[in-house]
């Protein structure tokens, strides 16, 4: 009789960074726990696209920041997780966890495109992890199924202001990088059902 046994659940650092390596897949981390990180839709693709397009774009001319993809990883040292945003931006130069010179811990904007499955999660817990980061001070919410964004800016170690932009004929103002964009640049060739 072969003996039963139950898939490991619980992860090290170390496991998690080489089963990402091995694999060449993307997990998020929490505190032992692998979550497979899904493929997007199209539109949730189209956005994140624009963003990082656009936002490159228009800090081009500002040395000190740089943007990142959905394929950039997050540390979170306090929780120990180890997450993928949709987008995020940086100032100075990034830094990096010790054992793991590809997850940053020092964004100081980060963007995650909501659908509606994970809006809820988004707003909630993912939210209230990411402010563990001493340096975060922006956290913005891009709908994909109509055109709405919400920032929460950092006013204070305790204080968070809350913006919400509806409409295409509206702009973003993102405060923590002094940068605007347009919603229609942010949507730019999104189909909303």
């Amino acid at each position: 009789m072969t003996a039963y046994h139950a898939p490991k659940t619980d992860y090290t650092i170390d496991e998690y960074l080489e089963i990402e390596f091995r694999k060449g897949e993307r997990f998020e981390y929490y505190n032992g726990k692998l979550i497979p990180m899904p493929g997007g839709s199209i539109e949730h693709n189209r956005i994140c696209r624009n963003l990082i397009m656009y936002l490159g774009a228009a800090l081009e001319e500002k040395i000190n920041y740089e943007v990142f993809g959905s394929d950039q990883k997050v540390y979170l040292p306090h929780f120990n997780f180890y997450l993928y945003p949709d987008a995020i931006v940086v100032t100075t130069v990034p830094e990096t966890v010790e054992n793991d010179t590809q997850a940053i811990i020092n964004p100081v904007l980060i963007v995650e495109v909501a659908s509606p499955s994970t809006a809820k999660f988004d707003r909630g817990d993912k939210f209230a992890d990411y402010k563990s980061i001493p340096t975060f001070q922006e956290y913005v919410l891009v709908r994909q199924d109509s055109p709405e964004v919400n920032l929460f800016f950092r006013e204070a170690p305790d204080l968070w202001r809350s913006t919400d932009i509806m409409g295409l004929e509206n702009n973003v103002f993102f405060r923590s990088i002094e940068t605007e964009l347009s919603m229609e640049r942010i949507y730019r060739k999104v189909q909303f059902k």
